[in-house]
């Protein structure tokens, strides 16, 4: 099972890291056709010059890089981000007694699910089932296949996957805190941590 889990994790992270590639590329390529007619008398060679010369800047270039950017971030929010990567202020939920983590896990699990699963089918509604939202259209990006302008909606569809992950996620760190108790804390850890590579010694 673990070896699943990071198998899946390198797959999203390796689709993550194509998004940000395109994106770095997309951005270079949109100076660079911004600018190259501004630059061409800086070329030696005549037919590079008066091909730069003929360039224009690429107006889907800015949609591009504002579409995979939210989705690299939601994408990334949803199957690559872990609890343990989120800044916490964990102080007092430490200090009160194993039971009392217990309960206080649970509970926020179950208000995490609750909460995601209420606003997933008003917010899948509002974006995919919304009049407006499939007449909104990015003004130059177009599906490569069919030539037709892309839909508004798809913009903030990696947030429906957001949130489905989400209730998975609590989901599993609901079962896993009533099965096993509440997640250690940072000390904890680093006490059990320190003592295995210890005894490893």
């Amino acid at each position: 099972m673990d070896k699943l889990l990071t198998r899946i994790t390198r797959i999203n992270e390796a689709i993550a890291a194509i998004i940000l590639a395109v994106i770095f590329i997309t951005f270079i390529l949109q100076v660079f056709m911004r600018y190259a007619a501004k630059m061409a008398w800086l070329m030696p060679f005549p037919p590079i010059a008066d091909w730069m010369t003929d360039l224009e800047p690429l107006r889907w270039s800015v949609y591009l890089i504002s579409l995979l950017w939210v989705w690299l971030i939601f994408f990334s929010c949803a199957f690559i981000v872990r609890d343990k990567d989120h800044v916490v202020f964990d102080i007092l939920f430490n200090a009160i007694p194993v039971g009392g983590r217990k309960i206080l896990g649970i509970l926020g699990a179950i208000i995490m699910i609750v909460f995601m699963t209420y606003s997933l089918l008003p917010t899948y509604e509002a974006l995919w089932e919304s009049r407006l939202m499939n007449l909104k259209k990015l003004q130059t990006l177009r599906v490569p296949f069919t030539g037709d302008k892309i839909a508004m909606k798809w913009l903030f569809f990696p947030y429906i996957m957001l949130m489905l992950a989400v209730i998975v996620r609590y989901g599993w760190a609901l079962f896993n805190t009533i099965k096993s108790g509440p997640l250690k804390d940072a000390h904890e850890k680093l006490d059990q941590d320190l003592g295995t590579k210890a005894g490893d010694r």
